[in-house]
This record gives C-alpha cells, sequence and structure tokens, in this order.
C-alpha cells in the first residue's frame, strides 16, 4: 500500500468526446504541457483507436503513452458474439484508473465501451474501496450544433452512470476552432450544457490558434509542447519554415499556448494533489 501522508494522490484526468474532431487530444497535450511546466509528474494513456497495428493520435505526439485501444485483439472483440471479451479486454482501463496519476485522452469510438465496462464490473465499488486517485472528466466540443448536443449528452450521461464511473469534477471545453459560440446562446442545448455549471461542472473556452506554424505541427504530429521547445532556426533547418515564419509564429503559439493554460487554471483545471485540493477547500 502506499504511505498516503508521504505520497499524496495526484489526480486522473480523462479527456473525452462523443464526436470525432473535437480536440480532444489537444486539450490532453495542454494538460502534459501544463504539468510539465509545474514540474507535477503524469503518465500518459490513449484510448483512442483500434486500428491495428498503429499508435493512436496522442501516441504519435508523446512517447510512452500506453495505449489501450489498438491491437489485432480488440478489433477481433467487435466481431465476436461474446460480449464478456469486451468486458475483459477493458480492464487495462481499470488497472490505469487504480494506478491513478494519467492524462488519459479517450476517442469517440471507445467512449460508451468504457463506460459499459464500468458498469459490468461496478467499476466505482471497487475504485473507491481502494481510495483510488480522483478522476476528473474534460469534454470538448467544437461550435456546431450536433458538437454541442453530444457534449450536454456526454456530460448527463456521465452524472447518470457516477455510480460505476465515479467522478471527482467535470469540465466542458469550448474550443472556438471554427468558430466562436455566440451564435448558440440561444440553442436550447448549448444553455442546457452551460446548465451544468450549476452542478459544478467548469467552463472553459480556448480561442484558436492562428499560428503560422500550427498546420505544420498538425502535418508532423508536432506537440505544442515539443514545438514551444523549437526555435525559429529549428524550423527553418528541420523544415524549410522561413525564419520570420518561425519567428511570429512560434511567438503567437507561446502566447496562445499561455492563455489556454490560464483559462484552465481559471477554472480549477490544473495538477493537484488530495492534500492541495484539502487545503485549499478549508481556506475557502
Amino acid at each position: 500500500m502506499r504511505d498516503q501522508e508521504n505520497d499524496p494522490m495526484t489526480r486522473t484526468y480523462i479527456s473525452m468526446a462523443k464526436t470525432g474532431g473535437q480536440g480532444k487530444t489537444l486539450v490532453a497535450q495542454m494538460l502534459v504541457l501544463q504539468h510539465e511546466q509545474k514540474g507535477a509528474p503524469v503518465k500518459l494513456a490513449a484510448a483512442d483507436s483500434d486500428t491495428l497495428n498503429q499508435r493512436s493520435k496522442f501516441g504519435r505526439l508523446f512517447a510512452g503513452v500506453k495505449e489501450l485501444g489498438i491491437g489485432e485483439q480488440l478489433t477481433n472483440i467487435k466481431t465476436s458474439t461474446d460480449p464478456n471479451l469486451a468486458i475483459k479486454y477493458w480492464d487495462e482501463f481499470g488497472r490505469t484508473l487504480l494506478e491513478g496519476g494519467y492524462v488519459v485522452d479517450v476517442g469517440a469510438n471507445v467512449a460508451a465501451d468504457l463506460f459499459a465496462w464500468a458498469e459490468a464490473r461496478n467499476a466505482g465499488a471497487l475504485l473507491r474501496r481502494r481510495n483510488s486517485n480522483p478522476i476528473d472528466l474534460i469534454v470538448t466540443t467544437k461550435a456546431e450544433a450536433q458538437a454541442i448536443e453530444d457534449a450536454r449528452a456526454l456530460i448527463q450521461y456521465s452524472f447518470d452512470k457516477n455510480e460505476w464511473l465515479p467522478f471527482g469534477r467535470r469540465f466542458v471545453v469550448l474550443n472556438e476552432v471554427a468558430g466562436g459560440f455566440g451564435p448558440y446562446e440561444n440553442d436550447q442545448s448549448f444553455r442546457r450544457l452551460k446548465s451544468f455549471q450549476s452542478q459544478g461542472v467548469g467552463l472553459i473556452t480556448i480561442k484558436r490558434c492562428e499560428s503560422d506554424i500550427w498546420k505544420l505541427l498538425e502535418k508532423e504530429f508536432i506537440s505544442v509542447r515539443d514545438a514551444l521547445k523549437m526555435t525559429d532556426a529549428d524550423l527553418e533547418k528541420r523544415y524549410g519554415i522561413d525564419v520570420w515564419t518561425g519567428h511570429s509564429g512560434l511567438t503567437d503559439l507561446r502566447a496562445w499556448a499561455q492563455e489556454t493554460l490560464t483559462a484552465f487554471e481559471k477554472a480549477g483545471l490544473f495538477p493537484a494533489t488530495e492534500r492541495a485540493d484539502a487545503e485549499a477547500a478549508s481556506a475557502e
């Protein structure tokens, strides 16, 4: 057993979306950057693809990602008539939660499977009995009608299933990469999504990154963390980027990253130990 007095529990962060392309992997990688900047250790895991013999997007951005959703076994499970095979397969996800201290990037293609696993295994009972690390859920949506409704439904589902997959905190990230959310202010789904704030759900807005090197990062699978360690000379030498484009691109990327992490922190989304959480609560 761990000595909790000398090794207080860290949180586990699950970045999830019900639909693809919402920016959940971006949120996950920004959490990695945040941990590094604060000197807080974190482990990485992904349940984001069942493509045979390929890494998840998260795994292509970072080394050492624990891949939970890839391989021939999962491919076979999806064609099997034995539902218990899938339940046993996702037990590794359960072991990841028990170990704690992870940023987990969860894809839309497996989100429902993980909730089904948690209910079938009555995971909440074991996690509570083992006094497991707190788990935070971060759901990301772009400014699109269906995506907003899907985010609302996923947050509601997480409350409905909290007995089996217990989340300590929940956050919604409004990703403005496809435009602002102003046109949806009177949309019923968006109003219901924002109303979760009354239940303690944090709301975070992240702006579109206008950096000239953003497309390069996406094309070459360069994380924001690693890009910020580069210089304009690195970009010029390795990728043929004009030095002035690289210079301004890094300047804009640095400013955007800082603005994004500041938004995270204002909403309470930052590395924290159980002890630090308790101290903060007692100070209020």
